[in-house]
């Protein structure tokens, strides 16, 4: 990453950035320290950042965790932190979705890439059960295998899947969108 393109993620995320650390800290002075923390590091950082991945929810997990961190600290360790997690959880899944940047479709598309390179029955099994909403005794049934043999191929495509979103940046997103439904991919 070359100074110019890590001044153009500054200016389109700056601003973004900060509203969102100060939804989750409730300061604006501890949130834009956050921020600063957060560009500070990447630019530290920048010859071990993919630019070819999206930028934008590296940004926001490491806001988010940074986030976590003060709200861990022990100026904030009175409050109940274990309450929180599923409503800051679903404040950052808002915060991808608000910004057209990364979109429910990009998500969609890698998990439909991800289950293309799944083995034929894990990716048979998988789309039976995630694609057409059928149980795990009627996979069984209809491909003549065992619950077992449907449950494993289910877990291995869901360990796949979560691997290739972590490894694309697409955390802490990512128990969401696995727990969602989606139309079916064209293979």
């Amino acid at each position: 990453m070359d100074r110019a393109c890590f001044e153009r993620i500054y200016a389109d995320y700056y601003k973004v950035l900060r509203l969102f650390a100060m939804r989750v800290v409730g300061d604006m002075s501890h949130a834009e320290d956050i921020v600063q923390e957060v560009f500070t590091h990447c630019w530290e950082n920048r010859k071990r950042i993919d630019v070819s991945i999206p930028i934008k929810s590296y940004l926001y997990t490491l806001t988010y965790h940074r986030c976590l961190d003060l709200l861990k600290s022990s100026q904030y360790a009175r409050k109940e932190l274990s309450d929180d997690v599923s409503y800051l959880d679903n404040l950052l899944f808002t915060s991808f979705t608000v910004d057209e940047q990364l979109s429910t479709d990009e998500i969609k598309k890698e998990i439909a890439h991800c289950v293309s390179l799944l083995p034929d029955k894990c990716k048979e099994v998988f789309m039976m059960s995630r694609y057409h909403d059928l149980k795990n005794r009627e996979i069984a049934e209809k491909l003549n295998i065992t619950v077992k043999a449907v449950e494993k191929h289910i877990s291995k495509a869901l360990k796949d899947i979560r691997t290739h979103l972590l490894q694309n940046g697409y955390m802490p997103v990512v128990a969401l969108i696995l727990s969602l439904s989606f139309t079916p991919p064209h293979f």
